[in-house]
């Protein structure tokens, strides 16, 4: 997986989580370029991939609680994000398809589970 940080993307300990993260601001801004998972950090997360991406999104752990993640297209290609254990715990819920630029979908970190927040733009749950 390439990821790279655009900006703002210190790292600094969160002792409620017992770990260094990254992302706290809620301006941070994480790309990939390349197929692989998206990691659990608070912030935008932008696939410009040059063609079609294969993403997953592993189930928060109760150190993820509230945790909030935006995933973006940066390219118009059909990246394919693949959530496990789906959508608020929906299996039937576990592809959001991105066709655009700027299709996007903000998901939260709930009771072990991706919950998402308002409807997708442009972006197709499926």
């Amino acid at each position: 997986m390439a990821f790279s940080t655009f900006s703002e993307g210190g790292a600094r300990y969160d002792s409620v989580r017992n770990r260094y993260v990254m992302g706290t601001s809620g301006n941070d801004v994480f790309g990939y370029t390349a197929d692989g998972a998206i990691s659990i950090i608070n912030g935008v997360h932008k696939v410009s991939k040059t063609s079609a991406a294969a993403m997953t999104l592993a189930q928060p752990t109760a150190s993820d609680e509230g945790t909030v993640i935006t995933v973006v297209a940066g390219t118009a290609f059909a990246h394919v994000l693949t959530v496990t254990g789906g959508l608020g715990g929906n299996a039937a819920d576990d592809v959001v398809t991105f066709a655009k630029v700027g299709d996007t979908i903000r998901l939260r970190a709930i009771n072990l589970r991706w919950v998402p927040e308002g409807a997708p733009y442009g972006a197709i749950i499926s």
